[in-house]
């Protein structure tokens, strides 16, 4: 029997998410073995031991996870057996708590990324006004009939 240990930065909730799936137990049994099998579980307390065993008879094989809260994290205890054929458990070990701590979501992937571009807004033609028209300037002198008004800015520039 082998064992690693290691505190992740996971909470057990999140661990035994990742742990407690057939698909993975089935895939950590394959791998340990180093063939294809079935597995049994045979002892589970959620959030806390799983141990699941190759239902192969004869095989000694079987694995368990052991999960504790420590500080800001889990520590989480591997054992594995393969008695019947002996393998390098400790690179194996060390790869499955590896796997374990790898980040499943990523809450922000995609952030240093500049956002992608706007799609082009059509421009729509501004209604064209008339062009504006310049009123008179008042005089203060009486409208003389035949005789043109001359604003005061002309009177003042002697125009």
């Amino acid at each position: 029997m082998k064992s690693a240990s290691r505190t992740l930065v996971k909470s057990p909730p999140e661990l035994w998410e990742l742990i407690d799936q057939p698909e993975r137990m089935h895939g950590l049994m394959c791998g340990l073995l180093g063939r294809a099998t079935e597995v049994t579980v045979d002892q589970r307390e959620p959030e806390s031991l799983l141990r699941w065993e190759a239902a192969d008879h004869g095989a000694d094989a079987w694995i368990e996870v052991r999960l504790a809260e420590k500080g800001w994290g889990t520590n989480v205890k591997l054992k594995a057996e393969n008695g019947a054929e002996p393998t390098k458990l400790e690179g194996w070990l060390d790869a499955v708590l590896e796997e374990l701590a790898t980040p499943q979501k990523r809450p922000f992937e995609g952030m240093g990324d500049p956002p992608p571009p706007e799609p082009p807004v059509p421009e729509t033609p501004k209604p064209q006004s008339p062009a504006p028209v310049t009123p008179e300037p008042e005089t203060d002198e009486p409208e003389v009939p035949g005789h043109v008004k001359q604003g005061k800015f002309r009177r003042l520039l002697g125009l």
